[in-house]
């Protein structure tokens, strides 16, 4: 028996819902995830519980009814989703900073503050911004070839799209250091499955350090603006009905984390799982028409953002549970995208599915601001990966995922080049 033959086997095993949740929250239960998943969907694919912070919430791991939820108008994504991050006195300035961002704004804040930025991000803007992507793209492979190895992670994935939505923002390139240890402790604190008290810290330290800089940076741009993202903010900040210093500081760090980190997940776990596929991958190499619909696939397969949060003011009944006003509904992504009642043979990696859409990037009014940013990114670094590197071959052929839960994505994925 294999080891995924052996985590479906145990997963078919548990009886009751909580003792599912339990294990799928378990920050070491990360690279057989979808077994539990599938588990927890048959047994209560509705399910209250109190694992996730104070109050009771919902799990959704249905297709249809996660479907029903993002289309539904009336259910947002407000400061009542925030809970789920309150981690005591020690965690405030965290905590705080998540209740001004974009993702848990109240509705008329949302199309406020979305509003404001979302030009930057329409498929037009963001093809124009596509022959920089393939020259970064191309840097940094030229430095992996002449190595002859390295780890596309920490080398290519992650720092492709960072140095990206930085040049959008207008962060210098020097100070991209800067960011790396607050990046991923700001994720790391966001990550409901494992909060330590280590976490919270570095957590509020990351805050801190993200807090002071973006101020800095928004003096700077008031006394000398240029072509970017955050001159943009400070220059509508000073019209009226702009945005508030604060409220530019969150945006700058929702745009920072969400531009980038997300974005390097997929192209990690996109290029691990090709690699794991050889069939599926001699196929798109094959035909490089089906880029595209190899990217959505991906994204179906398994995805970064596997949380996502709302609430609505009216109860709402979901495969035949009353759900009470008010309370919050707690959606994982990935489950429903590995639904079988929505996708045929969920389980089973297909560049040539057609069909239902994923929720990978959520849908209506919280739709994922970054989505076409995101979609060109994946497209550029794997057509160019398995382009230039045909003999392209994995060092382990298990990489470690790493213990987040709320952002899916591999520890490190280390690869010869040839």
């Amino acid at each position: 028996m294999t080891e995924v033959e052996a985590q479906v086997a145990h997963a078919k095993s548990i009886r009751d819902p909580k003792d599912v949740l339990t294990t799928i929250l378990n920050p070491e239960q990360r690279g057989t995830l979808y077994p539990y998943f599938h588990r927890l969907r048959k047994l209560a694919p509705v399910h209250p519980t109190d694992q996730l912070g104070p109050n009771r919430k919902w799990v959704l791991t249905g297709y249809d009814d996660m479907n029903t939820v993002y289309h539904d108008k009336a259910m947002i994504s407000d400061s009542r989703n925030v809970a789920i991050f309150d981690a005591g006195e020690g965690g405030k300035l965290f905590y705080e900073m998540m209740q001004r961002l974009l993702l848990y704004l109240d509705p008329e804040g949302h199309r406020r503050v979305r509003g404001l930025v979302s030009q930057a991000f329409t498929p037009r803007s963001v093809e124009e911004r596509r022959s920089r992507m393939q020259s970064v793209a191309d840097e940094l492979l030229d430095r992996g070839e002449d190595a002859g190895r390295m780890d596309l992670v920490s080398e290519f994935a992650y720092l492709l799209p960072v140095t990206v939505i930085c040049e959008m923002m207008g962060i210098p390139p020097a100070d991209l250091p800067l960011f790396f240890g607050w990046a991923h402790d700001f994720a790391r604190r966001g990550d409901v499955s494992d909060i330590t008290p280590a976490r919270v810290d570095a957590g509020e330290e990351a805050t801190v350090g993200f807090t002071g800089y973006f101020m800095d940076f928004i003096r700077a741009r008031r006394k000398q603006p240029r072509a970017d993202l955050i001159s943009a903010m400070v220059e509508v900040h000073d019209e009226s009905g702009g945005l508030s210093d604060d409220e530019i500081v969150a945006a700058c760090i929702i745009l920072l984390q969400a531009g980038h980190e997300t974005t390097s997940d997929l192209i990690g776990m996109g290029t691990y799982h090709l690699l794991s596929h050889p069939d599926e991958l001699s196929l798109l190499r094959a035909d490089p028409s089906l880029l595209a619909d190899a990217v959505e696939e991906l994204l179906r397969y398994d995805t970064s953002v596997q949380i996502a949060q709302r609430v609505g003011p009216e109860d709402i009944v979901l495969s035949g549970v009353t759900v009470p006003a008010g309370e919050v509904l707690v959606l994982f992504n990935g489950a429903a995208n590995r639904d079988p009642a929505a996708f045929h043979e969920p389980d089973r990696l297909d560049i040539r599915r057609s069909g239902k859409s994923h929720l990978s990037f959520g849908l209506g009014v919280h739709h994922c601001l970054g989505a076409s940013l995101a979609r060109q990114e994946i497209q550029i670094a794997l057509s160019t990966l398995f382009t230039r590197f045909p003999k392209l071959e994995l060092v382990n052929d298990k990489p470690d995922y790493r213990p987040s839960l709320f952002l899916r994505g591999l520890a490190n994925l280390r690869v010869t080049l040839s």
